[in-house]
């Protein structure tokens, strides 16, 4: 399989024109109609053949090899954030409160000129699926498409691939990790009971935001006393909740505590699981006060098992070159949606550079478009890589 890097730099071109356009009508998660309109209208006009429905807007295009053989995947996201922009670019967000800022923009950008290019160059056995799922923040769009029945359709898929552009690394460089690349991502919720009554006389009543406070504080003694000093996690508080402004006299009689759990090892994410709950009840029961407690399993975390990582590693030296592919990053606290299709089957994800940009996730963010041609052309190495 011979990949003209000429002719991904003429694709990209192109495909500068739909992440700007892509950024400028940005649509948030199970609502991206018209992002998925246009990536369909972009599939007719090369006779690639495509399936809807996942998750609401979903799409999964599929290209044909010449020869038969196994079947890859590809994955990029659609969505975007209720973020009011703040770039001044010409190209800026026209849907007010919603922002490309996570670069998903550039995401379909690249695996659009990947369906371009493949389009054209087609000689690897087997199959190559394109999957642009809707909802990854926040919403764990990818399990969605799962129960939709996205490996019913297509049983035969061996691995998965994702890719995700990052602020601060080097423009264009590419890097990830075998193992733990990112963390689960938990949510929980405390809700602390007392009678409450006048701040003045607190002997006569039971007071939830000394329970609280004390919850609070012994949180913080889960990942410095519990877990082994060589693995990671975290436990933060994230909204606080009692009382009226209006009312500083009186002793509320309900306090909630909302946050958030990572770590990226199952027995870790089940410790912090149990320790919040022993931690809220036996606090709670000090103070005479009653506790509700709740534990939302929101994404696992991402794990790049050693055989894909081999396959995503040779992909990354065969596109930049041995000297601009970092293969050991340090693991990352954020989560991703992509580690549900792990769950289902091997599969490996990687960084690539988005350089001295603004934070993900943040007013000032822009997708790079130096990264569409390596982009591009770092998943052609995955499919030449696993389907040559």
């Amino acid at each position: 399989m011979f990949i003209n890097k000429s002719e991904i730099i003429t694709i990209s071109k192109d495909m500068i024109d739909y992440r700007q356009h892509f950024h400028s009508y940005p649509e948030v998660g199970f609502k991206e109609i018209e992002t998925a309109n246009t990536i369909q209208s972009f599939l007719r006009e090369l006779n690639i053949s495509f399936k809807i429905g996942y998750a609401t807007t979903g799409i999964v295009a599929t290209i044909n090899g010449v020869n038969p053989g196994r079947e890859i995947c590809l994955r990029c996201d659609m969505d975007a954030l209720h973020i009011d922009e703040k770039t001044n670019l010409p190209y800026a967000s026209k849907n007010a409160g919603v922002m490309h800022a996570c670069g998903h923009d550039g995401h379909m950008a690249m695996m659009l000129g990947v369906a371009r290019y493949l389009s054209k160059h087609n000689d690897f056995s087997g199959k190559v699926h394109l999957l642009f799922q809707p909802a990854e923040e926040s919403y764990g769009g990818a399990k969605y498409v799962i129960n939709n029945g996205f490996f019913q359709d297509f049983p035969k898929i061996e691995a998965i691939y994702g890719l995700h552009n990052w602020p601060k690394v080097p423009l264009g460089t590419l890097a990830s990790a075998t193992g733990a690349l990112m963390a689960c991502s938990d949510t929980w919720e405390i809700t602390v009971t007392g009678s409450g009554g006048h701040g003045a006389m607190p002997h006569e009543v039971t007071d939830p935001t000394l329970a609280t406070s004390n919850i609070i504080m012994n949180l913080q003694s889960i990942v410095s006393r519990n877990i082994h000093c060589a693995r990671a996690g975290v436990v933060s508080v994230g909204y606080i909740n009692a009382g009226k402004f209006e009312s500083p006299n009186i002793i509320p009689a309900e306090v909630q505590l909302r946050g958030t759990a990572r770590a990226y090892e199952p027995e870790v994410r089940d410790l912090i699981e149990r320790r919040i709950g022993e931690i809220a009840a036996s606090s709670a029961q000090v103070h005479g006060c009653d506790v509700e407690y709740n534990y939302i399993r929101r994404y696992p975390a991402v794990y790049n098992p050693t055989s894909q990582f081999n396959v995503i590693s040779q992909a990354a030296k065969n596109t930049v070159g041995e000297e601009r592919f970092n293969n050991a990053v340090t693991p990352v606290g954020g989560a991703e949606d992509f580690s549900f299709y792990l769950e289902q089957i091997p599969g490996a994800f990687m960084f690539i550079g988005n350089g001295d940009s603004d934070a993900l996730h943040t007013p000032g963010y822009d997708f790079n478009d130096e990264l569409i041609p390596v982009g591009i052309e770092y998943f052609l190495n995955v499919v030449k890589v696993e389907l040559e």
